[in-house]
């Protein structure tokens, strides 16, 4: 039987804040029904290794799969998953070719196309008589205006309202 040390911080393994959670340490073999076959899966190994605490030991390949299919669906980069899964890039596309680009690709494509995005739309210049106004004003280290202070007081006086600056009134200047 395989021992897997945890942290020492006093917390229960696996409600530490941050860790991705996979199903209860009380039930830590899982049977899944596969196309292949029934497969075993040790979810304590699969907790340990999705957070980045598989240290000396390898998960099984059906652990692997799971495990990397679940940081997957969390939007984890494919060089962190194959990192913290114990697997090559290569396996991983093999394993999942629907996933069919890793991130740092896809935002190669998107830096492409984002300077043309940006020059086509228009931004509203920063008006007096509201909210950001008023903050651009203390940004510049500059006495605010009059519509500004106004514009200020009535974002306050909807903060306390509703508990948000969202849909704040504008002052006219």
């Amino acid at each position: 039987m395989t021992t897997y040390a945890a942290p020492v911080t006093g917390v229960v393994p696996g409600r530490q804040r941050g860790w991705i959670p996979v199903t209860t340490p009380a039930v830590p073999t899982v049977w899944v029904s596969t196309a292949e076959g029934i497969i075993s899966i040790d979810v304590v190994a699969v907790e340990l290794a999705i957070n980045g605490l598989r240290d000396g030991w390898t998960l099984t390949s059906d652990e692997a799969a799971y495990a990397a299919d679940l940081l997957f669906r969390r939007g984890v980069l494919y060089s962190v998953i194959a990192h913290r899964v114990g697997v090559s890039g290569e396996t991983l596309r093999k394993w999942f070719p629907t996933d069919d680009t890793p991130l740092r690709d896809a935002l190669a494509r998107i830096r492409t196309r984002a300077p043309a995005a940006r020059a086509s739309s228009a931004v509203e210049p920063i008006r007096c008589g509201t909210l950001p106004g008023y903050r651009r004003h203390q940004r510049r280290k500059e006495p605010q205006c009059e519509a500004c202070r106004r514009a200020r007081r009535a974002a306050d006086r909807h903060f306390r309202a509703h508990g948000t600056y969202v849909g704040a009134p504008e002052v006219p200047a």
